[in-house]
């Protein structure tokens, strides 16, 4: 007998105000090919069985642009948009308190600044969940890399033992909740979702991404997430 899919619920984070970028708009609204990037998030989701809803968390002075910019889209999976928090952690917290209603067993955190994400991607970081606490993206270092303090370095890094961590990020739904509570509520200013729940002891195993899951942060990476969205197409 096949397995049940579990209920999975999408945290979509679209913070980023797009200073790097220099957009006039937040990032998330920037337009790739014509579209707003967060569009190709919430499209791919929405083309998920498996997906039950997408809450985005999107700073609270330009949620009337993203609803403007949003309008002309079917909504698909999207559930609601609420007010992020003064931290990344905030803002993924807030999505999860407003999915509670949506019951999801599972959740996935992504960055709206990765418009390239694949179905298969997000199917294999769900599959890799089952049996662990959390599971994420990433892909391993292939460059040589230096710990340094300023200008001045100290060592080399075993590349062979890292990883360069990516979205999605996917989590038992009440782990990631009580992880994030527990480590706002304690001052704990973790980089990103697996931080607070490695630090409540959480079991936490990484899937090998696509090298092109880019993030969007300067301009020249818009070309290149143009060049991949306008080919073969990742959305």
């Amino acid at each position: 007998m096949a397995l049940r899919a579990p209920r999975v619920g999408v945290a979509l984070l679209g913070g980023g105000l797009g200073e790097r970028l220099q957009s006039p708009v937040p990032k998330a609204l920037f337009p790739i090919l014509g579209h707003p990037m967060i569009h190709y998030s919430i499209r791919l989701f929405s083309s998920m069985a498996e997906v039950s809803a997408i809450y985005v968390a999107f700073p609270e002075f330009h949620i009337s642009a993203l609803e403007k910019a949003l309008a002309s889209y079917p909504r698909g999976a999207l559930r609601e948009i609420v007010a992020g928090g003064p931290t990344r952690a905030a803002s993924a917290l807030n999505a999860l308190r407003a999915m509670e209603r949506s019951a999801p067993e599972v959740v996935l955190v992504h960055d709206a600044a990765r418009p390239c994400i694949t179905v298969q991607e997000v199917r294999d970081l769900i599959q890799a969940l089952e049996g662990h606490d959390g599971a994420f993206l990433a892909i391993p270092a292939v460059d040589t890399l230096w710990s340094v303090e300023e200008s001045a370095v100290s060592g080399a890094v075993d590349r062979s033992k890292m990883v360069q961590a990516m979205t999605p990020q996917a989590f038992r739904y009440g782990t990631l909740r009580e992880a994030l509570e527990r480590g706002l509520a304690e001052g704990f200013d973790g980089s990103d979702d697996v931080s607070y729940v490695r630090r409540m002891g959480g079991d936490v195993v990484w899937v090998k991404g696509d090298r092109w899951n880019i993030k969007v942060t300067y301009p020249e990476d818009v070309q290149v997430a143009e060049a991949l969205l306008g080919g073969k197409g990742c959305a």
